[in-house]
């Protein structure tokens, strides 16, 4: 049944083809942190505000990923600073607080220095992270957008009008000599090539890769090291009818690999596939996804993915087959308010059963200048 399905999907797929900028299948609008030089605002210092509200609750009952809530909000409160024409640095507090708990979940530094030049931006310190980077969700969880919303290393970013490129290194968790943990970093790269392009039509090439590494010299322990690599190469096609209709279609080839020295779960090499077919108007997409999976594992990426639980390793299913359709609505309230809206069921094939999830987010944004260092 579900090979079946795979074939009937990927023949409309292949009829319409897609693709968009880093778009990475969903419109993560709602969830970018972006900031930018200011022409002639060099010596301002300008307040931030971002307040994004969340509730997203998962229904899901198999074995490899139970459903939860999060339902709570992010506010993130910082100052920016152009010393230099190319130079901008930020400073300040985020502040989580998850609702029906009277105390703070936590209380995180921002800080980032970035550097732009000619079409090249480098950040230091708090990245453009999250759904930023443009990875499909296979590969990179969205939830972390609420859970791990800072993200702090080293990244650079490049575009223009045929490539976007981006490669970061996030450093999850650090050790010290004597401590008992061991040290823990993501690495990844996003790059988007532009293959041709019309009034109408744009046609892409995406291809992506990621790295889990936890390990180092200092403390081994006891605790097993890993080194996890996914990697997916894909083509997408997008068609702009006008300014209210679009259609796009993006199809991805995943590939995962574990090259730890022990395998501590129960697939060293997985391979999977993943397409999309998305319809458009205004502010409404209506999207449909097939996903097939065999021994898929991916550390970053959502678990509803994976082939086995990554909380439990022995509980794990060889092959997984899910089809998804899904309903989004994006709107901006105003200039600086933007509401999302989410609802997602999908079909299970092996444990032959619809699951669904909804999300509902809120953002607003900002921005003052405060005056001239």
């Amino acid at each position: 049944m579900g090979y079946k399905v795979f074939k009937i999907f990927s023949f409309i797929c292949l009829t319409l083809l897609t693709a968009q900028k880093a778009e990475a299948q969903l419109n993560n609008q709602i969830f970018e942190q972006n900031d930018s030089l200011i022409p002639n605002d060099t010596q301002t210092l300008r307040m931030h505000f971002e307040s994004f509200n969340f509730l997203r609750n998962t229904e899901y009952f198999d074995i490899i990923e139970t459903g939860q809530t999060y339902f709570g909000a992010l506010l993130q409160m910082h100052l920016s600073y152009q010393p230099y024409k190319n130079v901008l640095i930020k400073g300040g507090l985020q502040i989580k607080q998850d609702y029906g708990s009277n105390h703070l979940q936590s209380i995180a530094p921002v800080f980032s220095l970035t550097i732009f030049k000619h079409h090249w931006r480098h950040n230091f310190g708090m990245l453009q992270g999250t759904t930023n980077f443009g990875l499909i969700e296979p590969m990179f969880n969205i939830d972390r957008a609420i859970t791990n919303r800072i993200e702090n290393g080293i990244q650079s970013v490049y575009k223009n009008k045929s490539d976007y490129f981006t490669n970061w290194l996030v450093w999850v968790t650090p050790t010290y000599r004597g401590a008992t943990n061991q040290e823990q970093f993501n690495t990844g790269f996003v790059w988007d090539k532009k293959l041709a392009e019309t009034k109408k039509w744009r046609l892409a090439f995406p291809l992506q890769g990621t790295l889990a590494h936890r390990g180092g010299q200092i403390n081994l322990g006891s605790v097993p090291i890993y080194s996890r690599v996914n990697t997916a190469v894909g083509l997408k096609l997008k068609f702009t009818a006008n300014s209210i209709y679009s259609v796009r279609t993006e199809h991805y080839w995943l590939h995962a690999s574990d090259f730890s020295p022990s395998i501590t779960q129960p697939y060293k090499n997985g391979f999977a596939s993943w397409h999309t077919l998305a319809i458009k108007r205004k502010n409404v997409e209506l999207m449909f996804n097939y996903w097939a999976g065999r021994e898929w594992q991916s550390p970053v990426g959502a678990q509803l993915f994976n082939n086995y639980n990554f909380y439990n390793p022995y509980e794990y299913r060889r092959v997984r087959h899910m089809a998804f359709s899904r309903l989004l609505f994006t709107q901006k309230v105003y200039n600086n308010l933007i509401l999302d809206l989410r609802f997602e069921p999908f079909y299970d094939f092996e444990y032959k059963a619809f699951q669904y999830s909804y999300s509902v987010y809120l953002k607003l944004n900002l921005n003052r200048t405060v005056g001239k260092i």
